[in-house]
């Protein structure tokens, strides 16, 4: 095990600051979205937003997909004027920086109306990233984090929609990507902070969650 005795077990009060400002936007707006609204009205307010309580703006534009939208959740996805209709599905991905330049990045997805499929592909994801979470240890490769991850898929019969073939990545105050991404091939052990996404779906739609945890060397924090 090769693990950075360098860090810290817990989380710097940065980063803590940075992911506690994705979550509440991105939490607000899942909340608050209205069918009707456009992607490009909610991606505007949700920038807005991150400037409004104390951020410097995003380090990565913000994604927000309505409907088939949800296909794709991917930094060069530019918002269109597709609205959110009454019975439908939302993902809004949000990566605010703070004053002292520290990241955040937080994902969720929102659901309106009573699609009984839509409801169990949003509970499948939510149930693949609590496991996830409880998965994380100290020491632990992203490889064998995303093989944690096809083994909770296969019985949903949703499949892996990043166009990387990814479920997250490495992310540190100024900089992402370092570490490479948790994915099938990376032997990595995770150090620091690691974005974990898993975007699931079908080919009428997708859904997303994502939060950032921190790996010390013989602890692991899921910052909340």
């Amino acid at each position: 095990m090769n693990v950075d005795l360098s860090l810290a077990d817990e989380p710097p009060e940065g980063l803590v600051r940075a992911q506690r400002l994705a979550i509440q936007v991105a939490e607000e707006f899942a909340e608050s979205v209205q069918p009707g609204m456009t992607e490009w009205e909610t991606h505007d307010a949700i920038d807005a937003r991150v400037i409004e309580l104390g951020g410097i703006g995003v380090w990565t534009p913000t994604v927000v997909g309505f409907g088939i939208g949800t296909l794709s959740c991917f930094p060069t996805d530019v918002p269109s004027s597709r609205p959110l209709w009454n019975i439908d599905l939302g993902t809004i991905d949000v990566h605010p920086i703070t004053q002292d330049g520290w990241w955040g990045d937080c994902t969720r997805t929102l659901i309106r109306g009573g699609n009984v499929p839509q409801q169990q592909a949003l509970n499948a994801v939510e149930g693949i990233h609590e496991g996830l979470l409880a998965s994380a240890r100290a020491g632990m490769r992203a490889c064998d984090w995303y093989a944690e991850f096809r083994s909770a898929l296969e019985p949903t019969g949703l499949v892996l929609l990043d166009r990387l073939g990814n479920i997250g990545h490495s992310l540190t105050q100024d900089s992402s990507y370092d570490l490479g991404y948790i994915d099938a091939y990376n032997t990595t052990v995770m150090t620091g902070a690691w974005a974990v996404e898993p975007f699931i779906g079908n080919h009428l739609y997708g859904v997303k969650r994502e939060d950032v945890v921190w790996f010390g060397p013989s602890k692991v924090t899921v910052i909340s």
